[in-house]
């Protein structure tokens, strides 16, 4: 299989993210209902889906990497279990969780591939366990 590597960035001031294949231009996503506000990282599941952190809507919105239509959204503005506040980094693991660095919130969350909240972890701080304004998430092979 060909491993890809993707990237996500704000297209003028149109609000498309625009994903990128390496160095080459796929396609840009957006449309007047489902803008996206500062696309800070990107990442394709199992089922083939892009997975987009939209940083200033406070959201993870997925996919199809296809075409680029929508198949769904979650996360709200937020401090709670599940809510958001400005995700920046995401990465799947080996099992389809969706890990994401949510940044304002100095935490990391993990969400079912549909978008379920499981856990979180961290708080603000230098000490063991905490975070300063996280802003990326990678697994190894090992889902570490």
């Amino acid at each position: 299989s060909t491993q890809s590597t993707w990237a996500v960035q704000q297209q003028d001031r149109t609000r498309y993210g625009v994903v990128c294949d390496g160095a080459a231009f796929v396609r840009a996503f957006g449309s007047e209902n489902r803008n996206f506000n500062h696309p800070a990282a990107v990442c394709v599941d199992g089922d083939n889906h892009i997975v987009v952190t939209d940083r200033h809507n406070h959201r993870i919105v997925v996919l199809a990497r296809r075409d680029g239509s929508f198949i769904r959204m979650f996360g709200s503005q937020g401090a709670a279990h599940g809510q958001l506040y400005g995700p920046c980094g995401v990465c799947i693991n080996s099992a389809g969780l969706i890990i994401v660095a949510d940044t304002w919130n100095h935490r990391v969350q993990i969400f079912t591939r549909v978008g379920k909240f499981v856990r979180s972890f961290g708080s603000q701080g230098a000490a063991h366990g905490q975070f300063n304004m996280p802003h990326g998430v990678c697994v190894d092979g090992d889902d570490n």
